[in-house]
């Protein structure tokens, strides 16, 4: 910029959770082309939701909401579910992927 102009700069913060979909659909190809979100856990209603694709928030689904209020608001949404171990989540795929990126 010219002296005296200002730089505006948007960060996304979302963008590290959509990380969570590229992963996913590095091994479920068909979810590319659809609307879904992450869920962690799955004992009380059915997990939460830890990353929302756009698509998906202008239909309403945000993160931090349960999944089975994700499905009652659209019941065609795809849920992909973070794997567990021993009773917690799994990120040891989406910590390994992180290096290649």
């Amino acid at each position: 910029p010219l002296p005296g102009q200002r730089t505006i700069a948007l960060v996304d913060m979302d963008c590290f959770l959509f990380f969570f979909f590229q992963v996913e659909q590095q091994q479920n190809p068909h979810l590319r082309t659809k609307t879904c979100a992450v869920v962690q856990y799955k004992s009380w209603k059915s997990g939460g939701v830890i990353a929302v694709r756009y698509e998906a928030c202008v239909l309403g689904v945000t993160r931090n909401m349960w999944a089975d209020d994700a499905k009652k608001l659209r019941p065609d949404r795809l849920l992909s579910r973070v794997r567990a171990s021993c009773g917690k989540s799994d990120l040891t795929e989406y910590q390994e992927a992180s290096y290649v990126f």
